[in-house]
């Protein structure tokens, strides 16, 4: 049995970091939502027990190294030891640019080969398992509008954000590991948050899901990343390309912890024209939408 599941990306809407664990990571609260921006991958029985992964970006692993076939072992190893798949991704998310395609392209492995090795595996033990690739691997795993706590894993679902455009830039070619962004960013230099920007995100979901309800406006002033401030230490041009779209007065916000910038707008011609402007300059260019939970498997 031949099958495609669609693996997409996701902006982070609020990221409040609250404290250092022991455990190494941190302690967060953000606001993740889904995009139709997404990864293709297909999968293929095969004989004898073997894991094969191609993918369309030859930069990419194939090997451990990669969380879609790491997540192939994880359940091969666990739950079918007999199993083989043979894999092919094809990658239409940056790479490294804190947009979660590697986590994406992991919880569309769990769930396909939950199916195709009719596992029957239920959502606590995929949930649990995703966990344990990676802290945004449950997102994906439900997609939509989220609320994820703990370093990421704990999630709560939300009412759909509205659908908008979303224009996604970054400077061409660079790449930024959030092992590096976490470690460089001091919780004390991290603003008061008088407003609890998260909590008041969430109050505006379930308002605006009542009829006739439009706060739009309201979201955009709520837009924050506490990653934002070791991620421009970093990469002065992260820093410099948001000033460019504020300064042509678009709500813009670091997607996770970079270099991703993305912007939101009902109006799709003024997106696609700063795109446009951006990709002369030599950034990288994606224009998408927010989408609301959708089917993964293609038909």
């Amino acid at each position: 049995m031949d099958i495609e599941y669609k693996s997409h990306a996701k902006i982070n809407l609020t990221l409040e970091v609250l404290s250092k664990r022991k455990d190494g990571y941190h302690e967060i609260r953000t606001i993740m939502q889904e995009l139709e921006l997404h990864d293709t991958i297909s999968f293929e029985l095969t004989a004898g027990g073997s894991l094969e992964l191609s993918c369309s970006d030859p930069s990419l692993p194939r090997g451990e190294e990669n969380l879609a076939y790491k997540a192939a072992m994880l359940l091969k190893s666990l739950y079918a030891p007999d199993k083989g798949i043979r894999m092919n991704l094809i990658k239409r998310i940056p790479i490294a640019a804190g947009l979660g395609g590697g986590s994406s392209n992991a919880a569309a492995v769990l769930k396909a080969l939950n199916r195709l090795w009719n596992l029957s595996l239920d959502d606590t033990i995929l949930l649990e398992l995703g966990a344990r690739l990676g802290s945004d691997v449950p997102f994906f795993l439900y997609g939509g509008t989220a609320l994820a706590e703990g370093r990421g894993e704990k999630l709560k679902t939300l009412p759909a954000f509205p659908q908008t455009g979303v224009l996604l830039t970054s400077p061409k070619g660079l790449r930024l590991s959030a092992a590096e962004v976490y470690g460089s960013l001091r919780l004390d230099r991290i603003r008061e948050r008088k407003l609890h920007a998260t909590d008041r995100f969430i109050q505006l979901l379930n308002a605006n899901s009542e009829p006739g309800s439009d706060l739009f406006d309201d979201y955009v002033k709520l837009l924050c990343n506490d990653l934002e401030a070791p991620v421009f230490d970093l990469q002065k041009d992260v820093f410099l390309l948001k000033e460019k779209l504020l300064q042509k007065g678009m709500s813009a916000l670091l997607s996770g912890s970079g270099p991703t910038v993305f912007a939101l707008s009902r109006d799709e011609e003024l997106l696609k024209e700063m795109g446009k402007r951006l990709t002369l300059n030599g950034c990288m260019v994606i224009f998408t939408k927010t989408t609301s939970k959708k089917k993964d498997i293609i038909e």
